[in-house]
């Protein structure tokens, strides 16, 4: 696919448009996160069981569609997937309010409703991970536009949650959901405005599975590929561990109340964007290999900060935790998403993108089964110790790839291999 030459120092109308949009849609997921357990709790009779379902049908699609959606997004055509996506999930949100006020208040709508929304997120994220190339012919711009487009997403998780509170306070939970659609609806817009991205890259009349193999394979022998997938595995099956104790260890263990807890994650959240303006400079001095495998240090690091909070200061402890994790994950997440880009070929875009996200991110259910166990048999604090060890698996992978050796664009094949 060809495209405009985008002016010197510039990313372009259509990237503008891509970003505003990614925009738009994760503050809208942010509110939906919020949002759809209150109307649960509110207006059904929901117990502690269905809110806790809310959330696995809220993710439960990643696991079941998260390997073929690579291919069904190749075959539409990635700009239309998304705005596909953001269609349905505008239709569904828009839905909800309508129904409560007619009086349909049905848990069992919600947990259908959930579903939805969790299959058009799975569209949506693999699509815009895989687009910039498409949009941005020469490679030296993508992780600049990375960088911006991560920069909304750690954005949005900092401020987006408050901002569904404050919604919902003003609005009740029917109305911020209104306000939600909006989001997505401009999302729509700005999708469709850009005008390129349509092309699909996979013939329809390839078998599903046959492509679905062919994807696994392609990562599983390309080297940047692999080890960065392996990387997301290891580190996530931790951090999932980490999430699932955090407020049982603040609360229960260090006496730190619910809104102490809240300030204290807040304070750190910040870190998140911290990231995220310090990655181009870090990029630059170190090179796109080097400042991954560094990133790693605080995130692994950060989880080790809050397990070893006192009762004295918990909030500070816990505070400066998060706050490592935000920086790293905030460098983290651009270089790798841009060495994805950049290692994956063209008509592999979409399916490197689908299996490093199924892989990656379904490690997250396996920590927070394998958190109530080891939590369970061991102990809340010496569990909390584990994350870290267990995230520090992720430098393995790192320090055996060839990612060490990457400094620039120009230093990955598109085989996946170091030039160097």
């Amino acid at each position: 696919m060809t495209a405009d030459p985008v002016p010197s120092g510039k990313l372009g109308r259509a990237f503008g448009l891509l970003w505003a949009g990614q925009t738009a849609s994760l503050l809208g997921d942010q509110v939906t996160l919020i949002a759809l357990p209150l109307i649960a709790v509110a207006y059904t009779a929901a117990s502690t069981f269905d809110v806790g379902l809310l959330a696995t049908c809220l993710r439960a699609p990643f696991l079941l569609i998260g390997l073929p959606a690579g291919v069904w997004v190749s075959r539409l055509g990635l700009r239309r997937s998304m705005i596909a996506a953001d269609a349905l999930r505008l239709s569904v949100i828009a839905m909800l309010p309508v129904a409560i006020w007619s009086g349909v208040r049905s848990v069992a709508l919600l947990l259908v409703a959930a579903l939805l929304l969790g299959f058009g997120t799975v569209f949506f994220q693999v699509a815009y991970q895989s687009l910039v190339p498409e949009l941005l012919p020469d490679r030296r711009h993508w992780h600049r536009a990375n960088t911006r487009l991560s920069l909304s997403e750690s954005s949005s998780q900092l401020v987006g949650p408050a901002g569904g509170g404050l919604l919902v306070g003003l609005l009740t939970s029917p109305g911020a959901l209104v306000m939600d659609a909006v989001t997505y609806a401009v999302s729509v817009a700005t999708l469709t405005a850009t005008g390129r991205g349509n092309a699909g890259t996979v013939a329809p009349s390839a078998s599903t599975k046959t492509e679905v193999l062919a994807g696994l394979r392609y990562v599983r022998s390309t080297p940047v590929l692999n080890s960065i997938m392996w990387t997301g595995a290891a580190y996530n099956l931790g951090a999932a561990m980490y999430e699932s104790l955090l407020v049982v260890f603040a609360v229960r263990h260090l006496g730190l109340s619910p809104a102490g807890l809240g300030v204290a994650l807040g304070a750190g959240g910040v870190g998140f964007p911290i990231g995220g303006a310090l990655v181009g400079r870090l990029t630059r001095r170190l090179g796109l290999g080097q400042t991954l495998i560094w990133a790693a240090v605080p995130s692994v690091g950060g989880m080790l900060v809050s397990a070893l909070a006192t009762n004295g200061q918990p909030a500070l402890w816990l505070a400066a935790g998060t706050l490592l994790i935000g920086v790293g994950q905030g460098i983290f997440a651009v270089n790798a998403i841009t060495i994805r880009q950049l290692a994956a070929e063209p008509s592999m875009q979409a399916r490197a993108t689908s299996v490093h996200r199924f892989v990656s991110w379904g490690a997250l259910s396996v920590g927070s089964l394998l958190a109530g166990l080891i939590g369970r048999g061991f102990g809340v604090r010496p569990t909390m110790l584990m994350t870290g060890a267990v995230s520090s698996a992720c430098f393995w992978p790192l320090l055996a790839s060839p990612l060490r050796t990457i400094r620039t664009a120009d230093d990955i094949r598109g085989d996946g291999t170091s030039v160097t």
